[in-house]
């Protein structure tokens, strides 16, 4: 989709970004009881008591264990078997609609002038491990009444995401229509088409068309959504320190996110940020607003964004 340049006015700071849309996320009250099998990455809704005095361990009877609001590991529910319990009650992972657009996508065997859809499906897998229920949707139309259907029907979802989408489209025209638009552009690279919108007081995350740039929208500020909506701490990425073995040159007005091979000690920033490029990443580096470039010798933490939460 395409559309007339915004002007900087229409752009916010990662910080406000976040802070706007996490002030919609509620932790969900909806709860499930589950049996402690398949429980990993739930968050309690309630203390996990000891039914059973754990053995060698300071654990009695009606202790709690864990309180609530944690987020279970595979080792806390070998310690929560150990104390007798065979379910948990849990909140309800918060469910976030996936929805790409544009007329060009398909999903599959794209003919001359298309493109596979991967920018969905694959935020579509990162929510599902954040913690989220993702429902991944099929390709909307670059239609304005389309799209406003489409944005209508996911309303009961906690949250929704819209790809494919940059200021001044028809997309955003339909969801300003439709509710408020807070913002055009998010002051990050790649990324700063990202938009922020709110629906009958549903947040609503309208990403790029790229995939990588939706990618880096979706890990900036949809995890942190999803951390919010499930009551859960949003923890920071693994890092490793490493020394940067070229010059990377960055925009001081935005804060940028280089991807970046990591080996025995070394970050070297991968060329060109395409989608093949930017998947065989090792790390990436964040470069905060006021940088206007980081010298090659300069050590630098490599984040993991792939790692299991």
């Amino acid at each position: 989709m395409t559309g007339p340049s915004p002007t900087d006015g229409d752009e916010c700071s990662l910080e406000t970004a976040r802070r706007q849309l996490g002030s919609y996320a509620v932790p969900v009250d909806r709860t499930d009881r589950v049996p402690l099998s398949v429980a990993v990455g739930r968050v309690l809704a309630e203390d996990a008591t000891a039914a059973e005095a754990v053995p060698e361990s300071d654990i009695a009877v009606g202790d709690a264990v864990f309180e609530r609001g944690r987020q279970l590991g595979p080792a806390d529910l070998g310690l929560l078997k150990a104390a007798g319990r065979n379910e948990l009650h849990v909140r309800q992972r918060p469910q976030v609609g996936i929805v790409p657009t544009g007329d060009e996508l398909v999903q599959r065997e794209a003919a001359e002038g298309e493109r596979v859809e991967t920018a969905g499906f694959t935020l579509a897998q990162y929510a599902d491990r954040w913690g989220a229920k993702a429902t991944y949707r099929d390709v909307v139309a670059d239609d304005a009444p389309a799209l406003r259907a489409a944005v209508q029907r996911d309303l009961t979802r906690d949250v929704v995401v819209l790809t494919g989408t940059e200021p001044g489209d028809a997309l955003r025209d339909v969801v300003a229509d439709l509710g408020d638009l807070i913002a055009e552009r998010v002051a990050i690279t790649p990324g700063r088409e990202t938009g922020l919108a709110v629906v009958e007081d549903r947040p609503v995350l309208l990403l790029p068309e790229s995939p990588v740039a939706a990618r880096v929208g979706a890990v900036q500020l949809l995890r942190p959504l999803v951390k919010a909506f499930s009551g859960a701490p949003l923890s920071s990425h693994p890092t490793a320190d490493a020394t940067l073995t070229e010059d990377v040159a960055t925009t001081a007005s935005r804060r940028a996110f280089v991807p970046v091979s990591h080996e025995q000690g070394t970050a070297t920033p991968l060329s060109g940020i395409d989608l093949g490029s930017a998947t065989r990443a090792d790390g990436w580096v964040a470069v905060p607003e006021g940088t206007e470039a980081v010298a090659a010798g300069e050590r630098v933490a490599v984040e993991d964004w792939d790692y299991l939460p």
